[in-house]
Order: C-alpha cells, then sequence, then structure tokens
C-alpha cells in the first residue's frame, strides 16, 4: 500500500496546526489533537484523494470548513 510521505505529513502537521493556532487561540496540544483526529486528516493521508498536493492553507480550509458545517467537502476549494 502507498503511503503520504511521513516528512509530507508532518510538514502539513505543523503549518495547519499553526494556522489552527493563530486563527482560533487554542492550545497546541488541542490543536494538534483536532486536526489529527478530523476526517480532514484522514483525507490528507489517503493517497487516492491526493490532499497533500494541495497547500496547507487550503487542507485548513477543508479542517475548517468541517468544524463548521461537519463536512470537509464543502470548503470553497474542492466543491
Amino acid at each position: 500500500m502507498i503511503k503520504v510521505a511521513a516528512r509530507t505529513l508532518d510538514f502539513f502537521d505543523r503549518q495547519v496546526v499553526s494556522l489552527i493556532i493563530e486563527k482560533y487561540g487554542i492550545e497546541e496540544r488541542d490543536a494538534i489533537k483536532k486536526f489529527l483526529t478530523s476526517e480532514t486528516y484522514q483525507m490528507l493521508v489517503d493517497v487516492e484523494t491526493e490532499v497533500y498536493k494541495m497547500s496547507p492553507r487550503i487542507v485548513f480550509d477543508m479542517w475548517e470548513s468541517e468544524i463548521v458545517t461537519g463536512n470537509p467537502r464543502n470548503s470553497q476549494y474542492i466543491r
């Protein structure tokens, strides 16, 4: 099974978590937990969705759409 490279996931983890902390002012540990347990993150690690090819800001928008609407697919970037 093909997996998204650990280096790529680390990059997204750092970038998206930073955006979450910046916008919502929550603790780093909570931001990490919210991101890693999200459907958005599951899409990121799934090579078939190719979310790992998008920018961290798009992935953040997907995560935020998931928080607001319950579905990361409601992001303006992937409708």
